[in-house]
């Protein structure tokens, strides 16, 4: 008995040198105010995260999540029925080669180089190698068994009509995201003291079966450079080719600039700037501009990158160790003919935040701005101001 013991106790110690492993549970509590709408969202995150100590790891999180309504948006006016919405949160699972090269696959985080064109989660596999160079990253991508709430792939007229059609038990196949395949390659490479360039091309195949058929592919480049120990700039910009249907070619380009600087003041404070801009289809010349992800630009506006150039500035600061604050403006531009709105000056939006995290495992914010439309050109004269409340509360188990 003792011996059997003694073994038993033996291969515990052995293993908790071999391996670790943890779990975990995150409870989000997020209220939203908006105009006329309320909405409740509560969220429960399971984890489990697993390292066997020879470069195989493997990390998994699923999400659900209630949402509760009440506003005259909604079909019937009051408080709504909530529905169980799961997700599949991140599922990783990662191998490290060598100390060059390493592999991940499952459904794992993917931005292209300027956040412009593709950002989320995606299932995929991706490889990473070091080189005498920099680093190449090639990785291939799949977005049909993602949820279409969270993936926003809206590139067409179809996927358009799919992403606002409800979904239920009955018909879950409404619950899926546009179905696309993604496949890229990136170049990160340092230019000496202060400078970095990359590179990258996305191809993206259309595999929805739709008759409104679009493939495209993206080719982007960004350049960083660090005048001052405490300043950053970038510069990047993209070119998009298409192809519909009916075998017509088009072109789009985009273009962006960002500046960060650490300010020479007793706080942590940090001031940016940010300009973007994204073609439209004007003259014949070129096409609009049309991401994979369609996530909004603003906080409170709710356009896309399609078609659309903004300034902004933000201010970030940490006004003690448990609390910070930021604050954004930002102002909206169209680049292209509207039928309904033919000028080009959408609005300016103005937003403030504060993250408060008394403790390792307690993590409260709240944020709240406006979007005003009366500041540009493009709305009708007269249209409300818009605007939005957000608090929530993160706890981890």
């Amino acid at each position: 008995m003792r011996r059997l013991f003694l073994l038993t106790f033996l291969l515990l110690f052995t293993v908790s040198f071999a391996f670790s492993a943890d779990f975990g549970l995150l409870v989000d509590q997020k209220i939203e105010a908006e105009n006329e709408l309320f909405t409740y969202t509560p969220g429960f995150t399971p984890w489990f995260s697993w390292n066997n100590g020879q470069g195989i790891s493997v990390y998994l999180s699923a999400l659900l999540s209630f949402k509760y309504y009440d506003g005259d948006s909604v079909v019937n006016s009051g408080w709504s029925k909530p529905g169980l919405i799961p997700e599949l949160s991140r599922f990783a699972l990662s191998y490290r080669i060598n100390r060059e090269m390493s592999l991940e696959a499952g459904r794992i985080a993917y931005t292209d180089v300027l956040d412009f064109t593709a950002s989320g989660l995606f299932d995929g596999v991706r490889f990473d190698m070091v080189l005498p160079q920099g680093n190449l990253s090639a990785g291939a991508y799949y977005t049909g068994l993602l949820y279409k709430e969270t993936a926003k792939i809206i590139m067409t007229g179809e996927d358009a009509i799919d992403y606002v059609t409800p979904w239920d038990y009955d018909n879950f196949g409404d619950y899926f995201a546009s179905r696309r395949a993604l496949a890229a390659v990136r170049w990160d490479m340092p230019l000496g003291d202060g400078y970095a360039l990359s590179a990258e091309a996305l191809a993206q195949f259309d595999l929805t079966g739709n008759d409104e058929l679009y493939n495209s592919q993206y080719g982007a480049v960004r350049i960083e450079f660090y005048p001052q120990s405490m300043m950053r700039i970038s510069a990047g910009a993209l070119f998009q080719t298409m192809q519909n249907d009916n075998g017509d070619f088009g072109l789009a380009f985009g273009a962006m600039g960002k500046l960060k600087m650490e300010l020479p003041t007793p706080l942590d404070d940090w001031l940016g700037v940010t300009v973007k801009f994204t073609s439209a289809s004007t003259n014949n010349a070129f096409d609009a501009y049309t991401p994979v992800s369609s996530h909004p630009q603003g906080s409170v506006f709710a356009g896309t990158l399609a078609g659309l150039a903004l300034i902004g500035a933000d201010y970030s600061v940490k006004i003690i160790n448990t609390l910070s604050a930021q604050c954004e403006l930002r102002y909206f531009m169209q680049t292209y003919d509207n039928d309904l709105y033919k000028d080009k000056l959408l609005g300016c939006e103005v937003w403030a935040s504060l993250a408060w995290q008394p403790l390792e495992d307690i993590r409260a914010t709240l944020g709240a701005g406006a979007f005003f439309p009366g500041l540009g050109n493009a709305y009708p004269s007269g249209t409300d101001v818009m605007w939005k409340i957000i608090a929530g509360v993160t706890l981890s188990f």
